[in-house]
């Protein structure tokens, strides 16, 4: 079950509940929280960022959005690749037992590093590989931010608008804009969060979501504070979006996000898909039903969910790619470079609000900084995503878990985290993976097999 290469928050109480259990679930089913704050103001000529703050994880937006693409494609040296794995491989070892599989990618201007770890197929033994094909959960704000944003760019739409001109009877909707939206600061409960909801997603987790179904969880939910006051982290928000653009374009997301970035970046292997499939080659995407919702009892025994319907987590977590794109996607996220105007990434890079998703963590126009890292992460069951660029060294990583987000036995750790803090110190700008909590550092379930297997 070793490394092959190939060259080519802060918790909320759930999230802290559920990492007791060996289950951290971060972005799809429990989703972190931020602390209050507005957008931060622009760094001034004669105020340094202070160091840790949001102005200082992208201090200069313009250098960012101008960033000579120095990345190469060819594999990097032998000495490195061995750095690289030897990092990985440790990772693994620490987290196989919630983690079966991983795929990762470095790129940089010293080359490209790819491999893969462990299992792709509890079932069969298959080992995990580089080209197998994901589903990227919460990743997939990132590019349906950026739709938005080439919208607003394109004076379609604009950020300034209430949602309430797009979509009835969101609450508080004549309040809410499409910016406090896209920067998770409105205040709407997070339909995922939802009990219920958990309970009939894992009745029949093949079944059809509309946006129309999955809001009204939300709208069930409590606002958490007036819209621009705080922040919390919310999928609502991004199905909200999704309508948006669907509305301003006439035309299906799936179509949109490929017409607007994917065929633009030739990033053929990435899709918003309009049903269950999940390209081959594919790893497969294990889970625990607690995963989903608490209520769903602590069953230790591993569930494929490779099938399961994205449609549940919609323009909030739906779409699929591989390694290979992922790694084209972060640089292009971050810098802007092949889908925004070079004012437009720059007003991105400049969104960040003060106020963080984890330690030295923020979040901007779909769009996360920590440590200078920029990008986004992801979890859904059985899939953990993280895509993160670095313009100091034009570098790339990406990780791809299966499994659980953390682990189940102390030191409680977080796996995608934990890989990308590992590859970001060989690549040379260090990574701060989220600190467990203490009350969650304690025994939690370890998955098993189903008897008979699968």
């Amino acid at each position: 079950m070793g490394g092959r290469r190939t060259r080519a928050h802060r918790f909320t109480t759930r999230a802290a509940t559920l990492a007791a259990m060996g289950l951290v679930a971060l972005t799809l089913t429990a989703c972190i929280g931020g602390a209050a704050s507005d957008e931060r103001p622009a760094p001034t000529a004669t105020h340094a960022p202070v160091d840790g703050s949001a102005a200082a994880c992208v201090a200069d937006p313009e250098a960012v959005a101008g960033q000579d693409d120095t990345q190469e494609g060819h594999p990097v040296d032998d000495d490195l690749a061995a750095r690289y794995d030897d990092a990985a491989s440790a990772v693994f070892h620490q987290v196989a037992e919630v983690a079966p599989g991983a795929i990762v990618g470095v790129r940089g201007p010293d080359g490209t590093f790819t491999a893969a770890y462990g299992t792709a197929d509890l079932a069969t033994g298959a080992a995990a590989e580089t080209d197998q094909h994901v589903r990227i959960a919460s990743v997939t704000k990132s590019f349906v931010g950026t739709v938005v944003l080439r919208l607003a760019d394109e004076g379609r739409l604009s950020l300034d608008d209430p949602i309430d001109d797009y979509v009835p009877d969101v609450p508080n909707g004549s309040r809410i804009t499409l910016r406090e939206l896209i920067t998770m600061r409105s205040g709407l409960g997070n339909y995922s969060d939802d009990e219920q909801w958990g309970l009939e997603m894992l009745a029949d987790p093949e079944a059809e979501w509309s946006p129309d179904r999955l809001l009204e969880y939300a709208w069930s939910m409590p606002t958490s504070f007036p819209p621009g006051t705080n922040m919390e982290y919310s999928n609502t928000n991004f199905i909200l979006l999704g309508l948006v653009v669907e509305q301003v374009t006439g035309e299906r997301l799936t179509d949109v996000i490929r017409a607007e970035v994917l065929e633009p970046l030739a990033l053929a292997e990435t899709a918003y898909p309009a049903d269950n499939t999940l390209p081959s080659p594919r790893m497969q995407g294990y889970t625990l039903p607690a995963v989903v919702t608490p209520a769903a009892g602590a069953s230790p025994e591993w569930v494929d969910a490779t099938d399961w319907s994205p449609s549940s987590a919609g323009a909030a977590g739906a779409m699929t790619s591989d390694l290979d794109d992922l790694l084209a996607w972060g640089r292009a996220l971050a810098t802007g470079q092949g889908v925004l105007e070079a004012s437009a990434q720059v007003e991105r890079l400049e969104s960040f609000a003060t106020s963080t998703l984890g330690p030295r963590e923020f979040y901007g126009q779909a769009l996360v900084c920590r440590d200078g890292w920029i990008g986004h992460h992801g979890n859904i069951p059985g899939y953990n995503t993280v895509v993160r660029y670095h313009p100091a060294i034009d570098t790339t990583i990406v990780v791809v878990a299966s499994g659980l987000s953390g682990t189940a036995t102390p030191p409680r750790v977080l796996v995608i985290e934990e890989y990308a803090s590992a590859l970001a110190d060989v690549a040379g700008q260090p990574f701060t993976a989220t600190v467990v909590p203490p009350e969650a550092q304690v025994q939690g379930l370890v998955p098993v097999m189903p008897p008979g297997g699968f």
